[in-house]
């Protein structure tokens, strides 16, 4: 499912499947986490449990960013973040800088992996309620 797809379909898959992958784009693409999580939020309290927890589980398609894993119950997420990052030598400048490219992929899985995902949806209706001009606004 991506996040431009209509809720009902979310809601649906959720409910139809054991596994629903959830990926962004358009306005509530990845590299605006802000607007993703808000959007995510409000969707995912329809699909939960009475303990929060979602009804299926949640894979976040490029979600490894702690700005947003770190909101949102996902049972797993993915990225190529590593694989992309590891090869540009100018980000890996100064004296403590790993020396090898094994070396910064161990580092960079290791900043992302110290965050975890939370079980539940902390979710506060007059906080978290998406609006898409309130998020455009800010």
């Amino acid at each position: 499912w991506h996040m431009n797809e209509s809720d009902e379909r979310f809601i649906r898959l959720c409910n139809e499947y054991p596994r629903v992958a959830i990926g962004s784009c358009g306005d509530y693409d990845v590299k605006r986490p802000n607007l993703a999580v808000a959007r995510m939020k409000d969707l995912i309290r329809h699909v939960i449990d009475e303990h929060g927890q979602p009804v299926t589980k949640l894979h976040g398609l490029r979600m490894l960013n702690p700005l947003i894993f770190t909101k949102l119950p996902l049972a797993s997420a993915d990225s190529t973040n590593v694989a992309r990052n590891i090869g540009i030598d100018k980000a890996w400048s100064g004296t403590y800088a790993p020396a090898s490219k094994e070396t910064r992929a161990a580092l960079m899985v290791e900043r992302i992996e110290s965050y975890n995902s939370p079980g539940s949806l902390a979710y506060c209706e007059q906080r978290d309620r998406f609006n898409m001009q309130l998020q455009l606004a800010v």
